[in-house]
């Protein structure tokens, strides 16, 4: 524990920096705020919307996030200033649940650090993001300095694929929607999104921890890159009674499917982390899964007894189709890939197209989402990346098919930071092998 105890200094930070910046302006004048007090003042009974419709009454049940609602109105009146810091302190829940997810999930404390200081960013601004973006640039331009490292062709492979890759990482700040200050923090009903990610991050944390604390290890031959045990190394401890973790997990979920529909992803999100555990050679306990996936059937059941199944207007002028569905879908499983059709139409020019730089930027971009996933599977951790990967991608899934919200990708953007960081590790693997001098063969040393 002791390890960790600096590390916390990064979530503290930034959720007293998200808190002491609350919004406190006109928050009330919102629509849907408005209506949605209104209706809560009327009935006056914050327990009524367990057995109903939310105040909306535009066909979700959301109890548990009409409570914050409640306990607001009840506190605070038409007072704008605390329905801004409510937000704000339910942001900084987030982000120390996040900082939870990411201790359980890597183990590993500087990934830790950086996956929760990129979460905590996305509450404060998105300029950082944007410069951060920037300065990547910089990073394909440092890979060619490897060709004065050694001869050229020795050099090429290597600053060729550590290029292509940093040309990827330019890409993976600046095209995703990270902004959350001004639909998190700041817009008063994004607090649906939040409040569901606080139950949900706690209920994939509390398993996360479960199965490492408790998943046996399969048996292995010794690699050359095991690390030693040394006097300093911690053997985790399960404690007395690890279920524990499993009973928080199941009542977190639960509470998060009270909170945004969103939250059905949870029981596929903890099925990838017993996969991802697998994976890493140890014996995940797979009949678990049946309590989570029981809480969601259970869930489908109780919203379809107390929750209109028809569409609601509001549904009805939400929903899309088309090709903005499968290009927001991209961005997470294939960052780069929403350039190919941008590729495809400059190439349409013909031979004109090829004066311009465009075509090669966006082919180099490609080529490096490609080569980048190529190297990432090349390194240690690559089942936790590729599980934030997909994790990301899973838990935007059911909001794919509404038009474009920012708060839908709060929840996502949690697994989608952790892949940030771990790419970016991947990236500067590949800069090294570029930047070191080629080998030499022992045979063509100078004898002594």
């Amino acid at each position: 524990m002791k390890r960790w105890l600096p590390w916390l200094a990064i979530p503290t930070l930034f959720s007293i920096w998200v808190m002491l910046k609350h919004a406190a302006g006109n928050l009330l004048a919102d629509t849907d705020t408005a209506v949605l007090l209104a209706n809560i003042r009327e009935r006056n009974n914050p327990w009524s919307w367990f057995a109903g419709d939310w105040p909306l009454f535009n066909h979700f049940y959301r109890p548990i996030s009409t409570l914050p609602f409640e306990l607001d109105n009840a506190l605070y009146g038409n007072n704008a200033a605390g329905y801004g810091l409510t937000n704000a302190i339910i942001c900084a829940i987030c982000i120390f649940a996040a900082f939870w997810f990411f201790r359980e999930f890597t183990d590993n404390a500087p990934t830790t650090g950086a996956a929760t200081a990129l979460f905590g960013l996305c509450h404060i601004t998105i300029d950082p993001l944007r410069t951060l973006g920037s300065l990547f640039w910089i990073l394909p331009c440092v890979a060619l300095i490897g060709f004065t490292r050694g001869k050229f062709k020795e050099k090429l492979p290597s600053v060729l694929i550590a290029f292509f890759v940093c040309m990827f990482i330019t890409q993976i700040l600046p095209n995703t929607p990270l902004d959350f200050k001004s639909r998190i923090v700041d817009w008063l009903p994004g607090r649906t999104a939040s409040t569901m990610t606080i139950f949900a991050l706690i209920a994939i944390a509390s398993y996360t921890r479960f199965e490492r604390l408790t998943a046996a290890r399969k048996p292995q031959a010794p690699t050359p890159y095991d690390v030693p045990a040394t006097k300093s190394t911690v053997v985790a401890s399960p404690g007395r009674a690890p279920w524990i973790w499993v009973a928080v997990a199941a009542i977190a979920t639960a509470l998060a499917l009270g909170a945004y529909e969103q939250a059905i992803m949870i029981p596929a999100l903890i099925t990838g982390i017993c996969i991802t555990f697998a994976l890493n050679h140890r014996k995940p306990h797979w009949a678990n899964l049946a309590i989570f996936w029981g809480l969601l059937i259970a869930y489908i059941i109780v919203r379809r007894q107390l929750v209109p199944s028809d569409v609601s207007g509001y549904q009805a002028q939400q929903f899309r189709s088309g090709p903005g569905v499968l290009l927001d879908l991209t961005n997470y499983l294939f960052p780069s890939g929403a350039q190919i059709p941008v590729l495809w139409s400059t190439l349409e020019l013909g031979i004109v197209a090829l004066i311009t730089g465009s075509p090669f930027i966006i082919a180099s971009l490609v080529a490096g989402n490609v080569l980048a996933l190529k190297e990432a599977f090349q390194s240690r951790s690559r089942w936790i990346l590729f599980a934030s990967l997909l994790m990301g991608f899973f838990a935007f899934l059911p909001m794919a098919w509404l038009k474009f919200f920012s708060h839908y990708h709060y929840f996502p953007a949690v697994f989608y930071c952790l892949f940030v960081v771990l790419m970016l590790q991947v990236a500067f693997r590949t800069l090294k092998a570029a930047l070191s001098p080629p080998p030499i063969d022992a045979n063509q040393l100078p004898a002594q």
